[in-house]
């Protein structure tokens, strides 16, 4: 909960300028008075104030952002969390970057752009104590602030999504797909809500943090076996952060405006196939507007801040994408250098390649029989017979007598 002194200055320097009150100019860094209490605080006193003024932006994003945003400002500031700038690098989290992040979101959802320009000037002329460059926030332009930021990495706004044949499959799909999506509408959840300025906007997380939601897979069975070989989509790379790779369904109605926002890093792409009500929607990357097409994917790196717009034109009705996050492409152990370490992995020379490989095909042999059964459920004996030759093809591999494998698999198939 927020100290006495936090909430003092939530009711000052955040609530009253919901109604137009604050003495500095939007270029401006925060009021002294601000700038000294958050700075004095602890740095978790001064956490958890930051936390408090975010979860305002909840309640009233628009009113609440530009005092959000100069009072988070300060925790990036703060000399215990500038620290880390200094001792971590640049494929982790760190604690001012974290926090400039948070500051300018909260600006660019409700559109102060000419404060949030000023603030990427603060951010990226913070120093720690080292004069190293991989000690400062190294973001190229307002236009990319995600939490985490390899600099090795090529920044594009939009990929081909041919990089990614899988998504091709999906495209071919869509009705099915959608059929599926529809089964299980009742389970959405609110979005972000200190993105949503208006209308409805819901999210589904079909696969999140290296797992799949196994109720959600048994209800949408064709969407996971499309997706279920293709994730992770580089086995023996580690990745940056937990969130590098996902599957989320989006579902919006007409009315629904989602703020600027970018993703954890920019070593993630979106793979976003809307599946229907593209009509009167638009996904905005950077400052190009891009209008949905139903059955078709756009790809784009996440980093850039980016933001939907859902008309509530005649004719427009709900819509659902699937957005498949992805590495970047160019993503490697090699890409990280020289970067010691990332938020999941402690040690990336040491990294176990062929292990995190053994892994993936076990998890792929595990996925495969367990689609395979759903798929043969009904079907009697077949799944007995698809059982034994895949016992039969674990024997081939141990035992190097993969003639009587294949031998016994063709038997058992023609009884």
């Amino acid at each position: 909960a927020p100290s006495t002194r936090c909430r003092e200055l939530l009711a000052k320097h955040v609530e009253l300028r919901n109604v137009g009150h604050g003495v500095e100019g939007l270029e401006d860094e925060a009021a002294p008075e601000l700038v000294a209490a958050i700075r004095s605080m602890p740095l978790a006193e001064a956490v958890a104030c930051a936390d408090a003024a975010v979860s305002m932006t909840t309640i009233s994003p628009v009113g609440a952002g530009l005092g959000v945003g100069k009072l988070v400002e300060q925790v990036a500031r703060h000399p215990e969390c500038a620290q880390e700038l200094d001792t971590k690098c640049e494929a982790q989290t760190r604690c001012s970057q974290k926090w400039y992040k948070i500051a300018i979101h909260a600006l660019m959802v409700v559109e102060e752009t000419v404060a949030a320009q000023a603030m990427w000037h603060r951010a990226i002329s913070l120093n720690g104590a080292s004069t190293k460059l991989t000690s400062r926030i190294r973001w190229p332009s307002l236009e990319q602030t995600p939490t985490v930021f390899i600099s090795r990495l090529e920044s594009r706004k939009t990929w081909d999504c041919s990089l990614w044949p899988f998504i091709k499959r999906m495209e071919e799909q869509t009705p099915q797909i959608l059929e599926e999506v529809l089964a299980v509408a009742s389970r959405f959840n609110a979005a972000y809500p200190y993105l949503a300025r208006e209308g409805t906007w819901q999210n589904l997380f079909l696969y999140r943090g290296r797992d799949w939601h196994s109720e959600l897979c048994a209800a949408m069975p064709l969407t996971c076996r499309l997706l279920t070989p293709e994730l992770p989509t580089k086995p023996g790379v580690p990745y940056a952060t937990s969130f590098n790779e996902e599957v989320v369904i989006f579902r919006s109605e007409p009315g629904a405006s989602v703020g600027a926002h970018c993703g954890s890093s920019n070593a993630v792409v979106n793979l976003h196939l809307t599946l229907t009500g593209a009509k009167g929607t638009s996904l905005k990357v950077g400052s190009d507007d891009f209008p949905l097409e139903n059955g078709r994917a756009l790809c784009f790196q996440d980093s850039f801040f980016h933001a939907v717009e859902h008309k509530g034109d005649v004719g427009a009705s709900e819509r659902i994408s699937i957005v498949v996050r992805v590495m970047h492409p160019q993503l490697s152990v090699e890409a990280y250098a020289p970067s010691k370490r990332t938020d999941v992995v402690a040690d990336i020379e040491a990294f176990d390649r062929a292990g995190d490989l053994e892994r993936e095909v076990l998890r792929l042999r595990s996925a495969y029989r367990e689609l395979a059964a759903q798929s043969a459920a009904g079907r009697g004996v077949i799944v007995a017979v698809e059982s034994e030759a895949l016992a039969e093809s674990d024997s081939c591999r141990t035992t190097g007598n993969c003639a009587a494998a294949s031998s016994s698999a063709l038997h058992g198939r023609a009884a």
